[in-house]
Formats: structure tokens, C-alpha cells, sequence
């Protein structure tokens, strides 16, 4: 694996998991010293990160995690539908046995999930569930164009998981769809699916508030770079507790201050 893949693997994995917030600024100094490698590759990464909607570079500003409006939420939700219905449809007539396999298998690994309240094996498991559907279309094209957002909505649908009861929801759907899909009810399935999916746009009260812009020293004065980018996090991040506080909100509670300094430097 080079250098590069590592940086965007490791950053790509922490906006996810919501252990970066949304529009929060990154360093590449600080994320450089954090993975333990140079400027170079974590610059090169932090632009494939644009590329796939995930970070957005102001230039003579700095690089910011994606901070989704409510109108992206809606337009990539959509998107997402439009290809997935498709995709079903697709897989049912080509390859219905694989794909109710693969459904199966990620429903079990949710029910582990749930059990023992690991919540990144459960997005793992949701992950590999939608996938699945994309991939036994047998339609490159589909799923190539799923592909191009599906980190954002993913970290999007993190967020949204981690209020009371929607896991639970969540989960019940994605075993309805499976059950009616057994049964050969593509139509009533899609029905659940786009429920599923669009859910979401219902839901954007739930999403983490952008931060006031603070400056990069501000940040880095409450973060733990290191923490937040290693490959097995350990319990800060949206996926694996339930109601986490932002790092600047959490500044203001431990310092009580009533505002920190809106200067972007």
C-alpha cells in the first residue's frame, strides 16, 4: 500500500465515523505527524478526498472536512435511489441467489453488531448490504457511479444512525427487504428501499451542526490527532458511541468559555 492510499484510507475513515466534523479545518502538517509520514502523500490524498466530495479546498483558506446543506442531502439521496432500485431490479433478474446470499450474510453480521453495540462493524455490515445490490447488478457503470458519493452519504447516514431508535429502524428495514426479496416482491421491496434512503432528508435536524470557523491552532489545541486517525479507533468516534459532542462544544463545556474566536487563521 503507498503512502497516499494509507492517508486516504485513515482520513477518509475518520470523516466517516464522524470523528472529524463537518467543516472542520485539517492541517497537513498536523495530519502528516499524526500517520507519521510526510506533507507529500497526505496533501495528494487530501486531494482525491475533493475528488470524492469529502473535503473541500478554499485556495489561500485551507482544506475543511464536506459541510453537506440540506440541499446535498436530498440531491445524493436521490441519486443513490435512482441507482440502488435500479441495481435491485438488475440483480434479481441476473443473479437473485448471490445477492439474497450476500444480504443474508450482512444482516447476520448487523445482528452481532447490535448485540454486542459494536457500531462500526454495523456501518461495515450496512456498507457491504448496499454494496451488494450495486455489485450483483453485474453493471460496472452503476456501481462506478455509486461510487462517486458514496463517502459522503455514507458519513452522512453515520450521523443520522446515531439517534435513538433509527438503528432499530434501520435495521428492520434492510431485513424486510431481504424477506420480501425471497419472496420475489421486487416491487415492495424497492418500496422499503426507497423509504430506507430517503429517511434521511427527514432527518437533517439530527446532523451534527457545522463549527463557527475556528483557526487550525484552536483545533489542534483540543484534538488528538493521533487518536482520531488510527485504524481502530477507541470509543471518541459518531460510530461507536451515541450522542458524542463536538471537540469545540466540548472546549466550551471544559473551559467555560461562552465563545472561542471566530478568526479563520
Amino acid at each position: 500500500m503507498s503512502l497516499t492510499t494509507e492517508a486516504f484510507d485513515r482520513i477518509r475513515n475518520a470523516i466517516i465515523s464522524g470523528r472529524l466534523d463537518f467543516g472542520e479545518p485539517l492541517s497537513e502538517t498536523q495530519i502528516a505527524k499524526a500517520l507519521g509520514m510526510s506533507k507529500a502523500p497526505v496533501r495528494a490524498a487530501l486531494i482525491e478526498l475533493k475528488d470524492k466530495g469529502l473535503v473541500t479546498i478554499v485556495p489561500q483558506a485551507g482544506t475543511y472536512v464536506f459541510s453537506p446543506s440540506a440541499e446535498d442531502v436530498r440531491t445524493l439521496s436521490h441519486f443513490r435511489l435512482l441507482l440502488e432500485r435500479e441495481a435491485v431490479h438488475e440483480a434479481m433478474k441476473l443473479r437473485p441467489a448471490v445477492l439474497l446470499a450476500r444480504l443474508e450474510e450482512a444482516i447476520a453480521s448487523m445482528k452481532r453488531a447490535v448485540a454486542t453495540k459494536n457500531w462500526e462493524m454495523y456501518t461495515a455490515a450496512d456498507t457491504a448490504y448496499h454494496l451488494a445490490i450495486l455489485q450483483e447488478s453485474r453493471n460496472p457503470h452503476l456501481l462506478k457511479a455509486y461510487q462517486l458519493a458514496d463517502g459522503a452519504h455514507e458519513a452522512m447516514r453515520v450521523r443520522v444512525q446515531t439517534g435513538g431508535g433509527i438503528r432499530d429502524r434501520s435495521f428492520a428495514e434492510h431485513v424486510g427487504m431481504a424477506k420480501l426479496l425471497r419472496m420475489g416482491k421486487v416491487t415492495e421491496a424497492c418500496k422499503i428501499l426507497k423509504a430506507h434512503i430517503l429517511y434521511i432528508n427527514g432527518s437533517l435536524h439530527t446532523l451534527p451542526a457545522t463549527p463557527d470557523k475556528v483557526s487550525r491552532k484552536e483545533y489542534s489545541s483540543i484534538r488528538n490527532y493521533v487518536e482520531i486517525f488510527s485504524p481502530s479507533p477507541s470509543g471518541n468516534g459518531r460510530s461507536g458511541v451515541d450522542h458524542p459532542q463536538q471537540p469545540i462544544a466540548r472546549a466550551k463545556q471544559r473551559d467555560g468559555r461562552a465563545q472561542i474566536s471566530t478568526k479563520n487563521g
